[in-house]
């Protein structure tokens, strides 16, 4: 993996999981910070997952998400993604627009609290 520092854990009291990205992350680390979390949604039973990418840097071009976003759907297309970006960007917007194209059901957040309320609304398994 590149310079990433990465935690995951599992919120028994909302059942979701919890991630934290940080550092600089090229597009196969992407690919598996999602194949842990996945992981985590088979272990726990569960289809929230909450990440944070405030504090990643892309290392990667945009076209890289057209390799991406397929590797992952498969893994990801019961859960619902609330993702805590530290700006609306390019690359956060284009991120949610692939999702949607491969039916994965994830927004963006500029805060932890907006993040975990809309998981929290949304049905569990």
């Amino acid at each position: 993996m590149s310079n990433v520092s990465t935690c995951i854990t599992y919120d028994a009291s909302t059942s979701l999981i919890m991630m934290t990205l940080r550092g600089t992350a090229n597009a196969q680390d992407v690919i598996t910070f999602y194949q842990i979390a996945e992981q985590y949604i088979g272990i726990y039973k569960c289809n929230k997952l909450l990440v944070d990418v405030s504090e990643l840097k892309h290392d990667f071009p945009a076209s890289d998400l057209l390799s991406i976003m397929p590797a992952i759907s498969s893994w990801l297309k019961h859960c619902f993604i609330a993702r805590i970006v530290s700006f609306d960007g390019f690359m956060h917007d284009l991120f949610l627009q692939k999702a949607k194209r491969f039916e994965i059901t994830a927004e963006n957040f500029e805060c932890f609290r907006s993040a975990k309320h809309w998981l929290e609304n949304q049905p569990s398994n």
